[in-house]
């Protein structure tokens, strides 16, 4: 995309830079995080009686790995805050650096305008550099315009989470069942696969049906 809006406006060719940069960012996620949980359940799911379909399988699946992937994701957001990124104008910076020490500098809302540059009024603003398939994200309540905040509706994407087992009583004897079986096991034998077993196999003793 080389169609960069006028000298003053840089229009789709900027937008496009800061497309790739996110995509690059979701393959480092991918190759150092999503990747080995993938082929991890994949190894479940042909080997050890994952049941993608089964609803109570998924509940199970987060309650055993869940805290574990945030922990990972958590662990490389911030390793890549603080790795240092070769910029050709200056020195190496982190972008945790950048981010502050940027705003130090021209402000938390950023640089202004030069004076001498023509302006723009608030509409020509608030559409500048939007999708045209984006912008009813923005009308009505949404617009940016009058106010000092975000948007009060964002779009998002809702993920409910599985329905677990609706026997409470039955669940704090799960618990205690399989926190028992997991430290016969032994640190060393830790693993995703004999987790999953184990709680697969506690699961199907104390709830009998939907595992």
């Amino acid at each position: 995309m080389s169609d960069t809006g006028g000298s003053n406006r840089p229009g789709r060719a900027v937008r496009n830079v800061h497309n790739v940069q996110i995509e690059r960012l979701w393959v480092d996620v991918t190759a150092q995080v999503g990747s080995s949980w993938y082929n991890a359940f994949i190894e479940l799911e042909i080997h050890y009686d994952l049941d993608i379909n089964n609803p109570s399988h998924i509940w199970l699946l987060q309650h055993l790995f869940l805290q574990n992937i945030n922990q990972h994701l958590a662990f490389f957001a911030e390793s890549w805050n603080h790795h240092r990124i070769q910029i050709r104008s200056g020195p190496s910076r982190s972008p945790a650096d950048m981010f502050g020490f940027d705003m130090l500098v021209h402000g938390i809302r950023g640089r202004q305008l030069p004076v001498d540059e023509q302006e723009m009024t608030e509409e020509e603003l608030e559409v500048y550099g939007a999708l045209q398939s984006q912008s009813a994200a923005s009308e009505g309540e949404t617009s940016w315009v009058g106010q000092a905040g975000p948007p009060q509706n964002l779009n998002e994407v809702s993920v409910d989470p599985p329905i677990g087992p609706p026997q409470l009583d039955l669940q704090h004897i799960f618990e205690i069942e399989l926190n028992q079986q997991v430290e016969l096991l032994g640190e060393a034998n830790h693993t995703i696969e004999n987790l999953w077993t184990t709680a697969l196999g506690t699961a199907r003793e104390v709830f009998a049906n939907g595992f």
